[in-house]
C-alpha cells in the first residue's frame, strides 16, 4: 500500500498492511540526531510536523499544509540576539523563542486589549477576494515570508499530493485562535466573566476559517482531512470547565464538523493534556481522530478504545519519557500493549509519540521504536 491507502484503511477499520506512522520532532532533537547518524539531506519541510524530507526518511504516512486564518496584521522580526528571536505575529501577539530549539515560548503584547480593540480587529476576520493565498506548504508558525498567490499555492499543494501521503490541512481551533490575539490569561478570565465576548471573538474566527476552507476547495486545493489544533487540557484535566466549553465552543466545533462532513473531509484534532470529559461531545461534533493522547495525563489508547469503540481513531500515546529513559524491554512492552489490540481489531490506530520527540531520545532508540512499530503493527 502507499501511505494514503494505508491511512484510509486504518481510519475505516479495514486492516492496512501496517500501522500508519507520523510524528513530531523537536528542532534540537534533529540537531542531536545529525551527530548520531541522521543524514543532513534527509531534513526538509516541517520537521515538527514530520512532513517533507523527514517523512521520506522515516517512512511517515502523513503530510501537512498549513492554513493562515489570522487577522493578517503586520508580521515583523523585532530582535535576534543569536540565542533568541522575537517577532510580532500576524495573529496579533509578540513571541520570544529559542533559536534552533523547541522550548516553551514567551507570548506578550496581545492586540485585543479590550472590547474597543476587538471591534477594530473584527473587520480583519473576513476573507478578502484579492488577498494572497491563505494556505501554504510551509508551517504557519514563524512564516516570515510572504504568502503565495492562490495559483502558486495550488501548484505547491499538487506537489505535496504527488507524494501519495495522506494530506492534512492544519489550523487553530476557536479557543486556540482567540487567545492568540486576546492573551491566554485574559481569555480565561473572559470565559468566566464575559462568555458572550468570547463567543463573539471565537465565532468571527470560525467564520473566517470556514470561508478559507471553502476557497481552498474552490481553488482545487483539497486535502484529505482538516487538523484542528485546539489545546483543551493539561495533565490533570481541562483548562476550562466542560460546561462552559459546551456553551461557547462546542457549537463552533460542530459547525466545522458539519462542513467537513458535507465536503467529505475527515476531522482530526490535536489536543494536549486530558480533555476526555468532552470526548463524547467531540464525537458529536464530527471529530474522528484524536492526537497526541499524552500518557502522562492518564490517557491510554486501549482503555479509550473500550469506551468509544469505532467512533474514534487514535493517533499517538507512545510515552516519550519511556522512550527516552526506559529499557528496550519496557519500550517494547508499551508498544505491544498499545498497538497489538488495534492490529487485532483491524485498524483505528496511527503511531505518534504522545506529543513530540525531545532531544533526550537518541537516534538509535528512535529507530528502534519505529522498527518495533513496523514489526508489531
Amino acid at each position: 500500500m502507499n501511505s494514503h491507502e494505508r491511512v484510509v484503511r486504518a481510519l475505516n477499520f479495514q486492516r492496512p498492511d501496517r500501522v500508519p506512522m507520523s510524528d513530531a520532532l523537536w528542532e534540537d532533537t534533529v540537531t542531536r540526531w545529525h551527530d548520531e547518524g541522521l543524514p543532513r539531506e534527509a531534513v526538509s519541510g516541517d520537521v515538527f510536523q514530520g512532513s517533507g524530507g523527514i517523512a521520506d526518511y522515516f517512512g511517515f504516512d502523513i503530510d501537512h499544509v498549513s492554513i493562515d486564518a489570522s487577522p493578517r496584521l503586520e508580521q515583523k522580526l523585532l530582535h535576534d540576539d543569536g540565542d533568541y528571536v522575537t517577532y510580532r505575529d500576524r495573529f496579533g501577539y509578540t513571541v520570544r523563542k529559542s533559536k534552533g530549539k523547541s522550548r516553551t515560548m514567551e507570548f506578550s503584547n496581545h492586540v485585543t486589549v479590550d472590547r474597543e480593540a476587538w471591534e477594530r480587529l473584527r473587520e480583519r476576520f473576513v476573507l478578502q477576494p484579492g488577498d494572497a493565498a491563505r494556505i501554504d506548504t510551509a508551517s504557519y508558525f514563524m512564516h516570515m515570508d510572504a504568502y503565495p498567490t492562490w495559483a502558486e499555492a495550488r501548484r505547491k499543494f499538487d506537489l505535496v499530493r504527488g507524494r501519495k501521503r495522506y494530506v492534512l490541512a492544519d489550523a487553530y481551533g476557536p479557543l486556540e485562535a482567540t487567545w492568540r490575539h486576546r492573551g491566554f490569561e485574559a481569555l480565561l478570565i473572559d470565559v468566566a466573566t464575559d462568555p458572550g465576548f468570547v463567543a463573539d471573538m471565537a465565532g468571527a474566527y470560525t467564520d473566517l476559517l470556514l470561508s478559507i476552507l471553502r476557497r481552498c476547495l474552490d481553488e482545487g486545493i483539497r486535502p484529505d482531512g482538516f487538523f484542528m489544533v485546539e489545546d483543551l487540557g493539561y495533565t490533570r484535566g481541562m483548562l476550562i470547565s466542560p460546561r462552559i466549553w459546551r456553551r461557547i465552543f462546542k457549537p463552533l466545533v460542530g459547525r466545522l464538523g458539519e462542513f467537513l462532513r458535507q465536503e467529505g473531509l475527515t476531522f482530526w484534532m490535536h489536543c494536549c493534556g486530558n480533555a476526555e470529559l468532552v470526548f463524547e461531545d467531540l464525537i458529536e461534533c464530527g471529530v474522528q481522530v484524536i492526537q497526541p493522547l499524552e500518557a502522562k495525563s492518564g490517557l491510554h489508547v486501549r482503555d479509550l478504545a473500550r469506551k468509544y469503540g469505532r467512533r474514534l481513531c487514535y493517533w499517538g500515546n507512545i510515552d516519550v519519557v519511556n522512550m527516552a529513559n526506559g529499557t528496550d524491554a519496557e519500550v517494547e512492552a508499551e508498544i505491544r500493549d498499545k498497538i497489538l489490540p488495534f492490529v487485532e481489531a483491524g485498524g483505528g490506530y496511527l503511531y505518534h509519540s504522545d506529543h513530540s520527540v525531545p532531544p533526550e531520545v537518541s537516534f538509535s532508540r528512535y529507530c528502534y521504536v519505529l522498527d518495533l512499530v513496523r514489526r508489531c503493527g
